[in-house]
C-alpha cells in the first residue's frame, strides 16, 4: 500500500511539475512546509534520474547533442536566464584573462553569454525547467558558482561529483527575504554587504548549521554597469521636456503591481508622464496572470513602454526617476546612477519572512531587514494611500538632492564597488587552489 502511495505520488509530480527556477511563490505556509516538500522530493528523486537518463541518451543520439557527464570540468557557472549573463561576465572576463579555464551554462537558449568566444570557456545550453535541473544533478566539477537558491532543497539537488558550491548573490537585498533554507547546503556565500554576512551568521547559530564561507564580494554585475554607463541625461538630450518614469516592482502577493495594479500606472499616464514598466522577471511565473492583464492595457497608450530586455540598464539610463516597493533594482538605480526614488512603505508580506521572524521572536532588539531600515534615506517613501498624490509627489522628488546620502550609504554597504569581478576571479582562484 505505501508502495503504491510513492508510486502515485511520483507520477503526479512528473505530471504536473513545471519550471519554478527553485523558488516558492511568497506566501508559502511555514517551515515545516519545506520539510515535507523537501521529503517528496526525495522519494521520486530516483524515479526522475531514471526518466532524465533516458531523455539524455535519446537527445544525444537522435538530434546529435553533446552531452558529455564523463568530463570534470574545472569552474562552471550556472544561469537560470539570460539576465543573470550581467551578474556574471565580469567575473568569467576576469578569470579568462587569467588564463583559467570555466564553462557557462544556461537555461535559456537566447543568453547572450551563449555567445561569448573564448578558447578557455565552455559555452552550453543545457535545456530549461527539469532537464536542466537534472544536467547539474549529474554536473562533474570542481566549483559550481550560481545565483540561484535553495540548491539541495527543491528540485536542484547537489552532485555528488562536484567538489565546491558556490552562491554569488545578485542584488544588494537581505537575505532574510528569500525563502527559508536558501543557503543552507552551500559551502560558500559571496555577499555584497557586510549585512548580510552578519545575518547570514544568524541564520546558521539559529540552526546549529556548519559555518560557511562567506566572502566580502560585492555586486559583480554593478561592474558592467560602470562601464557602459552613460553621462546623466545622455539620452535625455533636453529636446523633450516629457519626464520618464520608471516602474520597476518586485514580485509576489505584496508588490506593488499586486495591491495597486494598473492604477499605479494609469495616474502616472494622466499626469503625462512617459512611462517604462519593467516588471521582475519572476514575475512571469508567479504573477503571470496579473502582468499579462497589465500589458494588455499598457498596450493601449502610446505614453508607455514594456521592458524585457535581459538588463534594465538602457531604461535606467533613460529614466528621470523611479518608482518602485521594496525591490531590489532600487539600489542599482540609485548606487550606479544616482537618480531619485520614490517607494512605497510597508509594502512587505510579513508572512514569508519566515527567517527573520524566527531570529526575532525571542530577541527585544529585532533584527531589521537592510533595505526596509536604509531605503528611505535615499529615496522618497510614502503610503499606499498616497498613491493619487503621485504627480505632486514626483515633481518635489525631482528637485531634492539625494546624491550625498546615496554615496554614504554606497560606501557603508557594498563591497568593492566597481571591481568585484576582479575580486570575484581572485577568490574564486584561492578557492580552486585549496582544493
Amino acid at each position: 500500500m505505501i508502495f503504491n502511495k510513492i508510486i502515485f505520488l511520483s507520477i503526479l509530480s512528473l505530471l504536473v511539475s513545471k519550471s519554478a527556477y527553485a523558488y516558492l511563490d511568497p506566501g508559502s505556509g511555514s517551515l515545516l512546509f519545506y520539510f515535507l516538500i523537501g521529503a517528496l522530493a526525495t522519494i521520486i528523486y530516483s524515479i526522475k534520474n531514471f526518466i532524465f537518463k533516458t531523455k539524455a541518451h535519446l537527445r544525444k543520439y537522435i538530434h546529435g547533442e553533446k552531452v558529455n557527464f564523463k568530463k570534470k570540468r574545472n569552474i562552471v557557472f550556472y544561469s537560470e536566464g539570460g539576465h543573470y549573463w550581467s551578474t556574471f561576465k565580469s567575473v568569467i572576463e576576469e578569470l579568462l584573462s587569467q588564463g583559467v579555464e570555466c564553462s557557462y551554462y544556461s537555461s535559456d537558449k537566447n543568453d547572450e553569454g551563449l555567445k561569448y568566444e573564448s578558447s578557455k570557456l565552455e559555452t552550453m545550453f543545457i535545456g530549461n525547467g527539469q532537464y536542466s535541473q537534472m544536467s547539474l544533478n549529474y554536473l562533474k566539477a570542481k566549483i559550481l558558482v550560481m545565483t540561484t537558491p535553495q540548491l539541495d532543497v527543491l528540485h536542484l539537488k547537489k552532485s555528488k561529483d562536484v567538489d565546491y558550491f558556490v552562491h554569488l548573490i545578485h542584488s544588494p537585498i537581505d537575505v532574510f527575504k528569500y525563502r527559508p533554507f536558501s543557503f543552507d547546503f552551500f559551502d560558500c556565500i559571496m555577499c555584497s554587504g557586510y549585512y548580510q554576512i552578519d545575518h547570514l551568521r544568524m541564520i546558521e547559530k539559529e540552526r546549529n548549521l556548519k559555518s560557511k564561507n562567506l566572502l566580502e564580494t560585492g555586486l559583480v554585475y554593478f561592474d558592467e554597469l560602470l562601464k557602459t554607463k552613460q553621462e546623466m541625461n545622455s539620452l535625455n538630450d533636453g529636446k523633450n521636456d516629457q519626464k520618464i518614469i520608471l516602474v520597476a516592482p518586485t514580485w509576489g502577493r505584496s508588490s506593488l503591481l499586486n495591491i495597486a495594479g494598473f492604477n499605479s500606472i494609469k495616474i502616472l499616464i494622466d499626469a503625462g508622464f512617459e512611462v517604462i514598466l519593467r516588471p521582475h522577471p519572476q514575475s512571469y511565473i508567479s504573477d503571470l496572470k496579473l502582468i499579462k492583464e497589465i500589458e494588455l492595457k499598457c498596450n493601449k497608450s502610446d505614453q508607455v513602454s514594456i521592458d524585457n530586455n535581459p538588463s534594465a540598464q538602457e531604461s535606467m539610463e533613460k529614466a528621470h526617476l523611479m518608482i518602485s516597493d521594496v525591490s531590489g533594482i532600487i539600489f542599482d538605480f540609485t548606487f550606479v546612477y544616482e537618480k531619485p526614488v520614490v517607494t512605497f512603505k510597508s509594502l512587505l508580506d510579513q508572512d514569508s519572512l519566515l527567517e527573520i521572524n524566527k531570529i526575532n521572536k525571542e530577541k527585544a532588539d529585532k533584527t531589521k531587514i537592510w533595505e526596509i531600515e536604509n531605503k528611505s534615506k535615499i529615496s522618497t517613501e510614502i503610503n499606499v494611500s498616497d498613491i493619487n498624490n503621485l504627480p505632486e509627489i514626483i515633481k518635489e522628488t525631482l528637485q531634492k538632492d539625494f546624491q550625498s546620502s546615496i554615496k554614504k550609504l554606497r560606501s557603508a554597504s557594498v563591497f568593492n564597488y566597481g571591481y568585484a569581478g576582479k575580486v570575484a576571479s581572485s577568490q574564486l582562484q584561492t578557492i580552486l587552489k585549496d582544493l
